[in-house]
This record gives structure tokens, C-alpha cells and sequence, in this order.
């Protein structure tokens, strides 16, 4: 399991300001995933920072099923959240969303297959350390419609922004509300960046990370609707497909399969 570490440095009168003024520090998630509607969420908040704050998060992941609609502030609530692995799939049997966890999916994605004709909001969460104490927060919401499959696979892309709103965790958010900076650890397991409050984030000029202004859109930078694992999804379909039994074939030819939303 990988340890990833964002280090955060700033000077004494940006924190002093940061604090008097009831500034937070949020930070979101980036994920590739098949289909599209989705939103990026909060993934934490904290007020706990200093001249060097130090953010975690490890390779642990959940996926979770919600009856809460996807829509702009609105918070996503799971109703029923299950650990999982990559490569793993969560079957959704009970009109509640709950389910349980199957051996067999996409290879470095997390499924989650509805089995009933109940639409529910989805997504992964992942355990991040940022006050102390591991916590698994989602980072993303998405559709998933009756009898449909979702694969997402997390990716190490991580926006951070210090804000005034008090803003909760699992809220769909689409627009930056203030200056922020989106780091790429793909290869890393650690990053060093700054902040100065009147000057803004910095990190020695490497292609890693980039500034994202407020107002941008968060969906385009966080959430990459892919072909290529619309691809993987396919093919372990298929895969699973000629694993199955001759005498079982004309059965499967008779059954349904999960709508999927892959797109090869």
C-alpha cells in the first residue's frame, strides 16, 4: 500500500491571517471513470494548518451508493458504503443501496453494478489524513442508473484552496471558489508546494502542478471520462464471458446483462 504526502509550507503572517480571517483549506480528488454527469465533491476541509502542514491519504478506498440527488452545494450522503479493492466490484441488490462486494471487475478500477431497476447516486471514496485521523471521503458523485455498471479508477490529482465558505465534506462543487492549485503526484509519492496569501500558490516552476484561477471548472480538470477505461471495462467483460461454463452458455445467452457505460 503507498503512502502519498503534499507538503504545504507558508510563512507566520499568512497563517495569522489565514486564521483571523476564517480561511479553510479544502482539497479535492481527481478520478477517471466511464460515464459521464458526474461531479467532483469535497473530499476534506480543515482549519488545522500551520507554517508546514503535511496532507496524507493512503491507497484504501470505499465504494458507496447514495439517495441523495447530484446537484450544485447539494451534500452527497452515503446510505451504504463498503471497503473495497481495485480491480473489485460492488453488486447493488437492496433497494437502499446496499449490496455486497464481489471478487471480479476491471483491473485497477472499482465497479459498481446495479442489479435492480432503482437509480442511485454512486462513487468512491478514499481515506485521506488531514486532521489527524483516517477517513474515507468521497471524491466523486456519479449516476447510476437501473441495471447499469460504473467503473471509476482514482487518480493521483490532487486541487487545493484556502476559502472562507464552511463548506462540508461530499459536497458537489463545480467551480473553484477561490485561487487554488491542482498537483499531479503520478510518479510521486510526495510534493512540495507554498502559499502566500496575497501572492498565491507556488512550487518551484515544475510541470507537476498548475494554478487554477477562481471560477474555473472543476469538472473538466478532476474527472476524466475515458476511452481508455471504457476499453479495460470491455474487455473484462469479455474475459469473464469465456470463464463461463459450456453447459451454463445458453443461459447467459438468455439473461440480461448490466447496461454498462463503457465506451470503447
Amino acid at each position: 500500500m503507498t503512502d502519498y504526502t503534499i507538503n504545504v509550507a507558508m510563512s507566520q503572517d499568512t497563517v495569522d491571517e489565514l486564521q483571523n480571517e476564517g480561511f479553510r483549506l479544502y482539497g479535492f480528488k481527481g478520478v477517471q471513470t466511464t460515464i459521464g454527469g458526474g461531479a467532483p465533491v469535497v473530499w476534506f476541509e480543515t482549519q488545522t494548518y500551520s507554517i508546514a502542514t503535511q496532507i496524507t491519504w493512503l491507497e484504501t478506498y470505499q465504494a458507496y451508493t447514495s439517495l441523495s440527488a447530484i446537484v450544485p452545494s447539494g451534500q452527497i450522503k452515503a446510505s451504504a458504503a463498503y471497503d473495497i479493492d481495485l480491480g473489485q466490484t460492488l453488486q447493488v441488490t437492496g433497494q437502499a443501496g446496499t449490496g455486497q462486494v464481489a471478487q471480479g471487475g476491471t483491473p485497477g478500477a472499482i465497479s459498481i453494478q446495479n442489479t435492480i431497476s432503482t437509480k442511485f447516486t454512486c462513487g468512491v471514496s478514499q481515506v485521506q489524513n488531514v486532521n489527524g485521523k483516517p477517513t474515507p471521503t468521497p471524491l466523486c458523485a456519479f449516476p447510476l442508473h437501473g441495471n447499469g455498471l460504473d467503473a471509476m479508477a482514482p487518480i493521483e490529482l490532487v486541487l487545493l484552496m484556502f476559502a472562507t465558505p464552511q463548506i462540508n465534506t461530499g459536497t458537489v462543487i463545480y467551480k473553484a471558489f477561490s485561487q487554488g492549485v491542482l498537483i499531479n503526484l503520478t510518479g510521486s509519492t510526495e510534493r512540495d508546494v507554498s502559499y502566500d496569501i496575497d501572492k498565491g500558490w507556488t512550487w518551484g516552476g515544475g510541470a507537476w502542478a498548475q494554478t487554477v484561477p477562481a471560477d474555473a471548472a472543476l469538472s473538466p480538470l478532476l474527472i476524466d471520462q475515458t476511452v481508455a477505461l471504457g476499453r479495460r471495462v470491455v474487455e473484462a467483460q469479455n474475459a469473464a464471458s469465456r470463464l463461463v461454463e459450456p453447459s451454463d452458455a445458453p443461459q447467459s445467452r438468455n439473461g440480461t446483462k448490466p447496461r454498462s457505460h463503457a465506451r470503447a
